[in-house]
């Protein structure tokens, strides 16, 4: 939900040409882009996490088991 929240917004924003940004690079980089960034990559890395986690959980259940005989 916080990736489509946020690609939505971005995409609205450039859709409407950046009219409701303002120009300055210090506010345009530093505010819309690094802040708002921010919910993008700790989703990311979070996800990133959870995937391997999840991997090795499953390589070890994959794992051969020894004959019980």
């Amino acid at each position: 939900g916080q990736f489509y929240g946020d690609v939505l917004y971005f995409w609205t924003e450039a859709r409407a040409g950046w009219a409701h940004s303002d120009p300055r690079p210090l506010y345009f980089w530093g505010y819309f882009v690094g802040l708002n960034g921010i919910w993008l990559v700790v989703p990311a890395l979070l996800l990133a996490d959870a995937w391997r986690q999840l991997a090795a959980a499953q390589r070890h259940l994959d794992r051969p088991r020894g004959k019980s005989r």
